[in-house]
């Protein structure tokens, strides 16, 4: 090789070798400058339309930004717009500027890693410790990059020049914030207020102020919730239409067999047996299949939390075990309703719940409501206990009868007591007992029985008809002086108002009748009748007003009645009887005074003396 051939080959090499150095520097000198050129971290947000909702909660904390802008090696995990609207969804908030900033500042700590710049390919599956103290747990795989078992990382690598961010499909939210955010802030009765399938408990619930203010408050209770329906199916089930029927009484104790006291229970600490309640009784729980309450109610949601307890809402009402028994007997519709409250404590007072309830009685019972006990006179319960027991016997039957097999008519019926009652059966006109009460309503029918409702209370005769005219005349106003003095003429007659084994109608004029009769006689008293028309015509007169058969007022009917002494003849129209004697002889039946029930028979009080042919 000549000198000039190596010459020429050095300096070739030579111009390599600079040029390799000169690219080698270029590429350095390239790289230096991409990398102050390269956007940190929150400018890179900020480029980004779809992470405009972490930009603006990044913003509300200038030192966060401050500290995303400088230069540092951080892992930022960067939520986008839609993760951040499902957090908003899930509070129930409208903007980011609603979430309460000591949370919000937590939140976005507990996006940033700001020990190392960690691309995906150095993401190994374990934990690692964020700003805010808490860690996330990341999990690597084929799949790609899951942090805390469900975000997961949509875009990776994004690199800023103090750091690297992974956008996620969710926002990351710490155990303690999550702990907060899910907290209760409603107390038992604000749950069931916000909740309209329970709108049913809550009106039962506000009939007791106290139970509100007990469940609003402090403590741990744990309340199971019947659904509106539960109620329905409820209220069908004892005949009534509206939980405003149901006494209170009984619907507190219903409410209360409803509530655990002594701990807020979620249904996993439930077990097999009984848990005791606010009523004191038990409550069986079976929980081999779901939480199944006394056998029939379901839990059909759990464990719903409130600030003083938790709440299980189930589909079918509990109804205590001493309740229980007296579903679907011949005691279930007066029990369930509070117009019948004054029968319901007379059963109970008297000692005849448990023969009422008897599921093998077969038994007819009359009810009274409470108007009824009024129309009859009886403002309290009787405090001897066997009169009561005898009242409500007297309104039994010791056999099931149904309003089409009443008998029609008048009939005696033999009642519980022993003693009968009389039926007047007038189809569509009604039906009565004792003349006086009326059947309102009939075939409510039980388990043990049927209950036909009446709007009287009966009550058992305790005199003849001799004695109710004597007791009368001994009255302080004074009636039937006059027809008790005719009698006494009639010794035989008065033996026949006295006699217990009779069975008589009498239309008893009062004193004033007696007073016109003397009048139209032309007479002073009594005596001056007997001497115009003898002994034996006033003792005609007397039978004229007997009938020797019970007719309440509702047996009476249009047409001649015969009397023990010839026949009167009745206008039920009018209400108006006619003697014997003639059209002019006619008496009024004072509408006030019917139907006077005696041991053995009925008086109707008349405004005249009825007079046969003498």
């Amino acid at each position: 090789m000549t000198h000039n051939n190596y010459l020429s080959r050095s300096l070739f090499l030579g111009r390599i070798i600079v040029l390799t150095l000169l690219m080698a520097f270029t590429a350095i000198s390239c790289d230096d400058d991409d990398e102050v050129n390269r956007q940190n971290i929150v400018q890179l947000a900020q480029g980004n339309s779809n992470l405009s909702s972490l930009v603006q909660a990044l913003t509300k904390f200038p030192d966060l930004v401050t500290t995303l802008s400088t230069s540092g090696n951080f892992t930022v995990f960067a939520p986008d717009n839609a993760a951040f609207d499902d957090l908003l969804n899930f509070l129930e908030l409208e903007s980011v500027d609603e979430i309460p900033q000591e949370i919000l500042r937590d939140v976005l700590e507990y996006h940033v890693i700001a020990s190392t710049k960690l691309k995906a390919n150095q993401l190994q599956s374990q934990s690692y410790a964020t700003v805010n103290g808490e860690s996330v747990v990341v999990s690597v795989s084929s799949a790609g990059v899951v942090i805390n078992s469900s975000t997961n990382v949509t875009t990776a690598d994004v690199e800023a020049s103090n750091g690297v961010v992974h956008v996620i499909d969710e926002v990351l939210v710490p155990a303690a914030v999550l702990e907060v955010l899910t907290a209760p802030t409603q107390n038992i009765v604000q749950l069931a207020q916000g909740n309209p399938n329970l709108s049913t408990l809550v009106a039962a619930l506000v009939k007791f102020p106290d139970l509100v203010t007990t469940l609003s408050g402090t403590g741990t209770f744990t309340v199971f919730a019947p659904t509106n329906a539960a109620f329905t199916n409820l209220l069908g089930v004892i005949g009534q239409t509206s939980l405003d029927a149901v006494p209170e009484s009984v619907l507190r104790k219903i409410l209360e067999y409803h509530v655990v006291a002594s701990a807020a229970v979620s249904s996993t600490q439930l077990t097999n047996g009984s848990v005791n309640t606010v009523a004191n009784e038990p409550i069986q729980v079976n929980v081999s299949s779901g939480v199944v309450l006394n056998g029939n109610s379901t839990v059909t949601t759990a464990d719903v939390e409130a600030t003083n307890g938790i709440v299980h809402v189930v589909n079918a009402v509990l109804v205590n075990p001493s309740i229980l028994p007296i579903v679907n007997t011949v005691v279930e519709p007066a029990y369930f309703n509070k117009d019948f409250s004054t029968l319901t404590a007379a059963v109970v007072q008297a000692g005849l719940l448990n023969a009422l309830i008897d599921p093998n009685a077969n038994l007819t019972v009359f009810a009274p409501n409470n108007a009824a006990f009024t129309a009859a006179g009886i403002t309290s319960l009787p405090t001897d206990n066997d009169a009561l027991a005898d009242i409500l016997k007297y309104h039994v039957l010791p056999t099931e009868v149904l309003a089409a097999s009443l008998p029609s008519g008048s009939a005696s019926i033999e009642t519980l007591l022993g003693k009968d009652f009389y039926l007047s059966n007038n189809g569509s006109a009604g039906v009565f007992i004792n003349g006086k009460t009326q059947v309102t309503a009939t075939d409510v029918q039980a388990n043990n029985g049927v209950v036909h409702v009446i709007n009287r209370t009966l009550l058992l005769p305790s005199q003849n008809i001799a004695q109710i005219v004597i007791a009368n005349t001994e009255a302080t106003q004074p009636e039937f002086t006059q027809l008790l003095a005719a009698l006494q003429l009639v010794p035989t007659l008065v033996e026949a108002a006295s006699d217990e084994s009779a069975n008589l109608t009498v239309f008893a004029p009062t004193d004033a009748a007696f007073r016109a009769l003397y009048t139209a006689l032309n007479v002073d008293n009594l005596d001056g009748v007997v001497d115009a028309i003898g002994l034996d015509g006033l003792e005609k007169v007397l039978k004229h007003h007997i009938v020797g058969a019970r007719a309440f007022s509702k047996d009476l009917k249009a047409g001649g009645l015969a009397t023990l002494e010839q026949s009167v003849n009745v206008n039920v129209t009018t209400l108006k009887i006619t003697g014997a004697s003639g059209s002019t002889n006619q008496a009024g039946l004072a509408t006030s005074s019917l139907d006077i029930l005696a041991t053995n028979g009925v008086i109707h009080v008349i405004d005249k003396v009825l007079l046969p042919v003498l």
